[in-house]
């Protein structure tokens, strides 16, 4: 409501020397006028966006980041498990496995990730066993007697002396 007291103000000023002359019509410059307008607001326009993208990445930019990081875990371990299956003779995708074959595939897996993202291998640590295990077992690789008895949970013993050496 006040932005159209101005623009009110500003519209009837321009057509004061129309009326003043005695003409009979009245010409307005809309479009002189819309121009600075938008000239004066511009500043203000690009101030508030700038401002606005600026709280969106400092709010998002940290979860953005999170997202990222997991997916390329979810996506080196994916690889990592494929890998496993390709390497290991009798394992074979979307079949279920004998334990013993499952705990082939935890330590190829396992040892494709120190080769291939040392990095990660190191970030995730002890929990690469039970991660690589929980994998197997979504895809329905493990048999209904694996358990933490007889699966290989600490598949890093040996990769990690080929990692240090």
């Amino acid at each position: 409501m006040r932005a159209r007291i101005p623009l009110a103000a500003t519209m009837t000023l321009a057509a004061f020397p129309a009326f003043a002359a005695g003409s009979n019509s009245v010409s307005v410059p809309i479009g002189a006028l819309a121009a600075q307008a938008l000239a004066a607001i511009e500043p203000l326009v690009l101030s508030l966006l700038g401002a606005t993208l600026t709280w969106l990445i400092a709010k998002l930019g940290p979860e953005f980041a999170k997202s990222l990081h997991a997916a390329h875990v979810d996506q080196e371990i994916e690889r990592a498990v494929n890998a496993g299956f390709a390497l290991v003779e009798g394992a074979e995708k979307g079949k279920v496995l004998e334990v013993p074959v499952a705990n082939k595939v935890i330590r190829k897996a396992a040892q494709c990730l120190v080769d291939e993202a040392p990095a990660l291998f190191k970030e995730l640590g002890e929990s690469l066993g039970p991660i690589l295990i929980a994998k197997l077992s979504a895809s329905g690789a493990l048999p209904s007697s694996a358990s933490a008895g007889n699966l290989d949970l600490n598949p890093y013993v040996d990769a990690k002396k080929e990692v240090a050496g």
